[in-house]
């Protein structure tokens, strides 16, 4: 047993102290998850990417982002203008799905890249076509012919390219382009980074920022709370000066006395990063001016309060001051972010999933079903065992059948074969029927994020792979002690499942 704090020897003030002090408990949907040990207190810094970390964007971006996008491909591309007549439907898609560009497919993975649901546009692919399309061959994400959604950014991509497919699919002609669904993926991607490279999309955001940009009165404390009296915090992101000035000042201007700007929170700053090649170029930071224009002063070590653009990671460090696994990068983009920074540096991560506060939730409503899937799903193991036992002792009994006791015993046996088997058709059939209903209580096309069927999904498996953190928002860390030690729950291999004491 834990021994409990007991304060009551001590004089009243003392125990009103106590009592402001010790932290309530934190609610799930607010804690921070631990795939990998990380001791808190020897970290050095904590940096931050902005979009989708820091800025926590409202549904209204969703919808502001595929509009342009369509008015783009109908000004640029040749697309009718019908195509704005559906309207966006900002709870089809969910992130880590992957879209098959040549068959106009969007697809749903496990880690093992076993595809457990599917859609052609919007039309729900059958099992028998999904198998007879995907099971021969394993779906390689290093193929130009599939894209994976990793981004959020990269949710509503995947809403156009089902609208887009049906489009195509509604117009009758004689001879259909083999290529016509990769060209509307390239089609939508050169629009959507058109209208991020001239600004237009950010343009608009910039002039209603409330709109599209939540802010968060807790993220200032939160930010304090995790730096401590030690650590050094650091802003990484790809977008640009001026674009990062309106979205931090919207965030953190004024929330503070102590705090009046809110580059007074970061001891370096650094726009267009391009990650995740930041990680791996030789390009050189520059500082930029008060117009956010690159100056030609060289950079020998960051300045409170100055904006940098560019660089590259070992630069960054010996600027910084800090190194590797002292550092500690907050972010959202699982290749961009979190795997990159994995793969080419010591550096530790902490994912954002915003969707998780809605899964715990629905993992919350549906506690019963969850439960009873459980306790199905251990008769299941149960009858599968009991079947190949008693299948393999009448076949013995039957190689035995010379003699009546044999012959009787075969019998026997085979009819409680079959009861098995119906028994076990009753119980695949009820998880079946319940998983049906608890993944509608999700997302009704792809069902959970983190897990397709009994497996993770790829991006389930991802963040458990490159994220040593999770947690659903950087606010989150209001809770966290600059010294807490996470500790990983342990990692069991099945036979350790199966011997555990």
């Amino acid at each position: 047993m834990v021994p409990l704090l007991d304060p009551s020897p001590l004089p009243e003030a003392a125990r009103a102290l106590i009592a402001d002090l010790v932290a309530p408990s934190v609610p799930r949907h607010q804690q921070v998850f631990v795939n990998r040990n990380l001791r808190l207190g020897g970290i050095e810094a904590i940096g931050f990417d902005m979009d989708y970390t820091i800025a926590e964007y409202t549904p209204a971006m969703e919808t502001l982002q595929v509009r342009m996008t369509l008015e783009r491909l109908i000004a640029t591309a040749g697309y009718p203008k019908a195509v704005l007549e559906r309207p966006y439907d900002p709870a089809f898609a969910i992130r880590g799905l992957v879209i098959d560009k040549q068959l106009g497919n969007i697809l749903k993975a496990d880690a093992h890249r076993h595809i457990s649901r599917g859609l052609h546009g919007f039309r729900q692919l059958p099992k028998e076509e999904r198998r007879a399309l995907y099971r021969t061959e394993r779906v390689s994400m290093r193929s130009d012919r599939y894209a994976l959604v990793d981004t959020a950014f990269a949710v509503p991509e995947t809403w156009l390219f089902a609208h887009l497919v049906d489009l195509e699919d509604s117009r009758r002609r004689p001879r259909r382009d083999p290529a016509r669904y990769r060209r509307i993926y390239d089609d939508i991607r050169v629009a959507i980074d058109t209208i991020h490279a001239d600004e237009t999309l950010k343009t608009v955001i910039r002039a209603d920022i409330g709109t599209y940009i939540r802010r968060d009165p807790a993220l200032a404390d939160a930010l304090l709370r995790v730096q401590g009296e030690t650590k050094r915090l650091f802003l990484l992101t790809n977008s640009l000066g001026n674009y990062t000035e309106a979205v931090m000042r919207h965030l953190l201007d004024g929330l503070r006395q102590d705090r009046p700007s809110w580059r007074d929170y970061f001891a370096a700053v650094v726009v267009g990063a391009r990650k995740p090649s930041f990680f791996s170029s030789t390009d050189h930071t520059v500082a930029l001016d008060d117009a956010f224009r690159p100056t030609k002063k060289r950079v020998r070590a960051f300045e409170r309060g100055t904006l940098y653009q560019g660089g590259h990671r070992a630069e960054f460090e010996q600027l910084l001051g800090a190194h590797g696994d002292r550092i500690l990068y907050v972010g959202d983009h699982i290749y961009g972010d979190i795997l990159r920074s994995k793969t080419h540096s010591a550096w530790r991560t902490l994912m954002i999933v915003p969707e998780l506060e809605a899964e715990l939730a629905r993992f919350d409503d549906a506690a019963d079903a969850v439960r009873r899937r459980d306790a199905l799903d251990a008769r299941r193991r149960t009858l599968d065992a009991e079947l190949h036992r008693h299948e393999e002792l009448a076949t013995e009994l039957e190689a035995r059948g010379h003699t009546q006791a044999a012959c009787e015993a075969a019998v026997h046996v085979r009819e409680h074969v079959v009861a098995l088997r119906e028994a076990l058709r009753s119980t695949l059939a009820e998880i079946f029927t319940l998983n049906e209903t608890l993944y509608a209580g999700f997302n009704p096309h792809f069902g959970m994020l983190f897990k397709a069927h009994d497996e993770h999904s790829l991006i389930g498996e991802q963040i458990e792979d490159y994220a040593c953190l999770y947690t659903s928002r950087v606010a989150n860390l209001v809770h966290v002690s600059p010294v807490q030690y996470f500790r990983a729950p342990r990692d069991l291999l099945p036979h350790e499942l199966t011997h555990e004491p």
